[in-house]
């Protein structure tokens, strides 16, 4: 009933628009006009007027926006009918200079709305690290371990599992969130640390030899041990390429072995 009542607004306002844009363009053809040319022009710019709140009804705007065109509409008819033109004039170049500052905020909202959608795509939600796809990404680009001299982590959150089934989601929510804080406060601005699964976390440092990748590890586990929330654990594998590993990928699979090697010992040990 109320999709049929909102067709039936439509077709009346596409009828009433378009018997006045008729009776208007009879009124020239039969009726004498002071100035042709300014009366032609009026017409043709209600035709344009008409267009837009064509458009806006097909393709469902907002009734804001409706109620501003047809508003504009209401105001130009009688200015027109009664050939006010120097007001006609002025209503247009009023009209264009909103036009354009509002293209403008149009043009800076749309700008602003692509680069959140651009953020949201290589950045993880829950984190604001940037997330797998980012970082399959950069395995293309860094695939040379010895020209980028790389190190790399791979971290895991210890028993998020039970953390979830015995506190519920949001406190394992909590522990990644703290995790990612955490492991991004000892890095550089040239390091990645990308959230690659639910409580994993991988990190590429480039230009950093073995040393200072295990410095950076132990600094690590030494917030961990102090940080306030005592339950928060976290299992680390590193590698450094030393001229044996032909692809970062490669890298990768080792400091994963050597995390979920950490990670047993850690379960073997409670």
């Amino acid at each position: 009933m109320e999709l049929r009542l909102e067709k039936f607004k439509v077709k009346f306002i596409y009828s009433l628009i378009y018997i006045i844009f008729f009776i208007l363009f009879f009124r020239f053809i039969f009726i004498h006009i002071d100035d042709t040319a300014d009366y032609l022009f009026g017409l043709a710019y209600l035709g344009i007027l008409i267009l837009t709140v064509q458009y806006i009804l097909k393709n469902y705007y907002s009734q804001k926006a409706l109620i501003i065109w047809l508003t504009q509409l209401i105001v130009y008819i009688p200015l027109l009918f009664l050939e006010y033109y120097n007001i006609i004039k002025i209503f247009i170049i009023i009209q264009i200079f909103i036009g354009i500052i509002l293209n403008h905020q149009q043009i800076n909202l749309l700008k602003k709305k692509n680069e959140e959608i651009k953020y949201l795509s290589f950045h993880d939600e829950m984190t604001g690290l940037y997330n797998r796809r980012y970082f399959e990404n950069k395995l293309g680009e860094l695939n040379d371990p010895a020209e980028h001299n790389l190190s790399v982590i791979i971290a895991d959150i210890n028993n998020l599992k039970k953390i979830n089934d015995n506190q519920g989601h949001k406190k394992g929510d909590y522990y990644i969130k703290a995790a990612a804080n955490l492991l991004k406060s000892e890095l550089r601005e040239e390091d990645i640390i990308s959230r690659i699964g639910g409580d994993e976390f991988a990190i590429i440092l480039p230009h950093t030899d073995k040393a200072k990748c295990k410095k950076i590890v132990n600094r690590l586990k030494t917030k961990i041990e102090n940080h306030p929330e005592k339950h928060l654990s976290i299992a680390f594998g590193y590698v450094h390429h030393n001229q044996q590993y032909n692809s970062l990928e490669e890298m990768i699979k080792n400091a994963d072995k050597n995390m979920y090697y950490n990670k047993k010992k850690f379960k073997e040990e409670i």
